[in-house]
């Protein structure tokens, strides 16, 4: 069974070239363009991972990870940040992500770190 990855970005571009790359890659892939749309969709999805941008409308990264923590959900799924935030360590260390990645970031090195997540024991 393949792993489910949830991009949540509110970027068209990042989403579909992330759907396009992973599904190739034979992850199954769900889209979530903020914060809030990604909190509906885990009501009826249990990702694998989640690939996360910071900064959106509506919800951003770190209000959608807040709701997680305080629903006691937050340690359910691995975390990805992609920003292009200048501080990605000290961003992504704030919502406890599991790794980050700075955009415009390298397919091969994104494809690594969610094979390293995914197959790490919990």
């Amino acid at each position: 069974m393949s792993s489910l990855v949830l991009v949540v970005d509110d970027d068209p571009g990042v989403q579909e070239f992330l759907q396009v790359a992973l599904e190739a890659e034979g992850y199954q892939v769900a889209i979530a363009y903020n914060g809030k749309n990604a909190l509906e969709q885990l009501a009826t999805i249990t990702p694998d991972l989640i690939l996360l941008d910071l900064m959106m409308p509506q919800m951003n990264g770190y209000a959608f990870v807040q709701v997680l923590q305080q629903q006691g959900r937050r340690s359910a799924f691995k975390l990805l940040v992609l920003t292009a935030d200048a501080q990605a360590k000290e961003k992504a260390a704030l919502v406890g992500a599991d790794a980050y990645l700075i955009k415009p970031f390298d397919l091969m090195d994104l494809l690594d770190t969610i094979s390293r997540l995914l197959t790490k024991v919990p």
